[in-house]
């Protein structure tokens, strides 16, 4: 608030219209000597594929599930003088010898996962990165675990739940003050109604509770932690023509409670970029095929939030395939 735009004061945007500026990394004539390692793989097991029809109930029961892992890693490190330093399994963000990271884990087991009915699946999830700057190290995590499933009680009507509890922190040595660890936990239950492959019409409710867990007395009340609780009540729609076009729609009402100072890092970051009090948010896309090879495309969304304008975003799109 001093009308200094300052380096602790960007952040990356959540709304195209709020991203008003780019970050150019410029590299310096100093160079490191480091060791590249690169090393990634993914495995998928399906048992079903394996197993016959006339396998025991056990077998099938195990043919129910399946497996699908992925992982990536791109690290530099300084040369120890040791001959073989190489370890894809070993990731440690404060070893001193670390200059550079890109790590991603996903692993998911699905039960049911094509099954009409009733189908459920858990996805452990792990991102992490580390880079070198002129003013230190700046480490980013990202971890989370999602449970899901979903129930076709009739042909027309389902039932889905998203359950996440994840961990998402920051540590900069330079800005001490952007450092954060989020714990936040989601509970997204959906009701849907579609009556045939034209229409769908869904309900939702979003409850989202964080905390940040590097507890900064100077913003928050009372030397506790920052603490944000979200509430969304949301609708959706969609309506498709055959060979013609579709249009979607959605309208969330978000109601936002926080206990500190809402222009900090840690902030933009709990409030999903909006503020205390009540938030609305709507969005409609129409998509049509004017030929059999040319595509237009028609975007709007919109948000309001307290003490603030209405922001309208609008934007067309026109594909042409050869």
């Amino acid at each position: 608030d001093n009308g200094v735009a300052e380096l602790n004061e960007f952040e990356i945007a959540q709304f195209s219209d709020q991203a008003l500026y780019i970050k150019v990394y410029t590299p310096t004539s100093q160079y490191v000597k480091v060791l590249h390692d690169q090393f990634s793989f993914s495995l998928n097991l399906r048992p079903a594929v394996f197993l016959k029809d006339s396998s025991g109930k056990a077998l099938k029961f195990v043919s129910r599930f399946a497996s699908q892992s992925v992982y990536r890693v791109d690290k530099k490190s300084y040369d120890n003088g040791e001959l073989f330093t190489f370890n894809p399994a070993y990731i440690n963000l404060k070893d001193s010898f670390l200059t550079a990271l890109n790590y991603s884990l996903r692993q998911s087991l699905f039960f049911n996962q094509s099954a009409a009915v009733f189908g459920t699946d858990y996805t452990y999830q792990s991102n992490l990165s580390k880079q070198l700057l002129t003013n230190g190290f700046e480490n980013r995590e990202n971890t989370t675990h999602e449970w899901r499933w979903r129930w076709n009680v009739t042909r027309a009507w389902s039932l889905n739940n998203t359950s996440t509890y994840g961990i998402k922190s920051t540590v900069s040595e330079f800005f001490s003050t952007r450092n954060y660890k989020i714990e936040s936990i989601n509970l997204e239950p959906k009701l849907s109604y579609q009556p045939n492959t034209a229409f769908r019409i869904s309900v939702l409710y979003k409850h989202n509770k964080k905390q940040n867990t590097i507890n900064r007395t100077e913003s928050a009340t009372l030397g506790t932690p920052e603490k944000a609780e979200l509430n969304d009540f949301g609708l959706e729609f969609k309506y498709n023509q055959v060979e013609k076009g579709s249009i979607t729609g959605k309208a969330d009402f978000i109601n936002i409670s926080y206990n500190a100072l809402e222009n900090t890092s840690v902030a933009y970051e709990m409030l999903n970029a909006l503020k205390i009090g009540y938030n609305y948010t709507w969005e409609l896309s129409y998509q049509r095929n004017l030929t059999n090879n040319i595509q237009i495309s028609i975007n709007y969304n919109g948000r309001k939030s307290p003490n603030s304008k209405i922001i309208n975003i609008g934007g067309a799109q026109v594909r042409a395939f050869f």
